[in-house]
């Protein structure tokens, strides 16, 4: 097996600002650059995935006692594409070389605080998960996977404009309400990018082949809406039974991801055909709980933590096809769940062990198996997945090491590495090491070349 690493390297956030301003007014930001490398294992060439500089400024001004105006811009321009010369490399530069259209505005919302209920108004994000590396629950942002699943979830997160709405009707208990008008797609890289997923390459790379014998591909993405009627509703229960927490959540509206559907083919002789492919949003539900339970008293799980997350998708777009083709879209039930177990050991280690199921109703449907959305690879109907997370310190809090391992039962998985040093007290330097290996039609194994 070939295995190719990947290198995230020399990571500097500087903290510009960090001040209050009379009683009223707070601000505090950085500046960040990060290079992204990468090396094959079958040659000695090293090539620039990123060059990228980012500015963030948050803002949070006090109205009054109960009132609070946050405001939190971010921009990244990627000198990247200025450095290399390459044209699949150069091509993306539009949607990956700096921020997009309105996105620099990360979080604007106005705050109202009372002692049983709490309202947010504006663009925001809402974390319903708490697993490491994975999604379960936190379904309710889109995702900007244009550098997959492996910064921290808090930058890949889209904020939506919102309603959040928490109210308290008795100690340690939360009932929240979710009305997002606004409407977000997840995205991904686009193909040839360094994170490219392989369907979407592959996709792109068949148009070419197919007009240069005569044939047309096209796709047409439709976006719901963005109307009142349109809105997605949550609703998260929080409360507790002894000493474990827990939630029950529900989440109804359009999917954020977009699924690939074949609208028409038209067989010509000579080429490949003419297709008319559609990328489209679908209505779907999720149901889920999630718990925490910490152990406090002596006896054999003193000190250990056990947590848990449960997901039920409604109706979710399934693929349907063979091994590197899709074939047809259908809309299924899955199921999702994932157990976790952390403990600290010899004072600041802290473990977390985390088994994962993911649960497709149908296996085959019309003769085709399931396939992975991300490469187009078969898929059992049973996905299981184990994680473990190691994070320590030393030097008085100052050097900060922390590994994910994340394995699949197909041989397919990931290491990510990274350890932050505070150099000064507004000065950090981060160093990253990602290794991919599995099949080449695994959800990792894709990037392993």
């Amino acid at each position: 097996m070939k295995n190719v690493l990947i290198l995230f390297l020399a990571v500097f956030p500087i903290n510009v600002v960090c001040a209050q301003v009379g009683n009223n007014l707070e601000y505090a930001g950085y500046i960040k650059s990060e290079t992204w490398v990468k090396t094959n294992n079958d040659n000695s060439h090293l090539f620039l995935s990123a060059f990228k500089n980012t500015f963030d400024l948050e803002v949070e001004y006090k109205l009054s006692n109960e009132w609070t105006l946050f405001v939190h811009p971010r921009y990244f321009y990627d000198f990247a594409y200025d450095i290399r010369d390459e044209a699949n490399f150069d091509k993306n530069q539009f949607k990956m070389g700096h921020t997009q259209r309105t996105e620099w505005l990360r979080d604007c919302y106005l705050d109202f605080t009372s002692d049983k209920l709490d309202i947010r108004i504006g663009k925001q994000q809402v974390v319903w998960g708490q697993a490491d590396g994975l999604p379960f629950l936190d379904r309710v942002m889109p995702f900007d996977l244009t550098y997959y699943w492996l910064p921290d979830f808090a930058d890949i997160r889209i904020p939506l404009w919102m309603i959040k709405v928490e109210y308290s009707p008795q100690l340690n208990s939360t009932l929240q309400f979710l009305l997002i008008p606004d409407f977000e797609a997840s995205r991904s890289a686009p193909a040839h990018a360094p994170f490219a997923f392989k369907a979407n390459t592959a996709w792109e790379d068949f148009k070419a082949i197919n007009a240069s014998s005569g044939g047309t591909a096209s796709t047409t993405i439709y976006r719901p809406p963005k109307e009142f009627e349109n809105s997605r509703i949550g609703l998260r229960w929080r409360s507790m039974i002894g000493n474990m927490e827990y939630t029950l959540n529900w989440l109804y509206g359009y999917s954020n991801s977009a699924y690939t559907y074949t609208d028409s083919f038209t067989p010509i002789a000579g080429s490949l055909g003419h297709y008319k492919v559609s990328r489209r949003h679908k209505l779907m539900h999720l149901v889920g709980f999630s718990f925490n339970k910490s152990f406090l008293n002596p006896g054999p799980l003193e000190g250990w933590t056990i947590r848990g997350e449960f997901a039920y998708l409604h109706n979710e777009p399934t693929y349907y096809g063979t091994d590197g083709s899709r074939k047809l879209t259908e809309r299924t039930d899955k199921y999702a769940y994932v157990l976790g177990f952390d403990k600290s050991f010899f004072t600041n280690w802290a473990f977390s062990l985390q088994f994962c199921q993911f649960i497709h109703d149908k296996k085959t449907f019309k003769g085709y198996q399931i396939i992975n959305a991300y490469t187009y690879g078969l898929m059992e109907k049973i996905e299981n997945t184990l994680t473990l997370k190691i994070a320590t310190d030393f030097m008085y809090e100052r050097l900060k090491p922390e590994v994910l391992i994340i394995y699949g039962d197909d041989n397919d998985g990931r290491v990510s590495f990274k350890t932050k040093y505070e150099l000064r007290d507004n000065i950090w330097l981060t160093f990253g090491y990602y290794h991919f290996w599995g099949p080449p039609r695994g959800s990792n194994g894709q990037f392993r070349n």
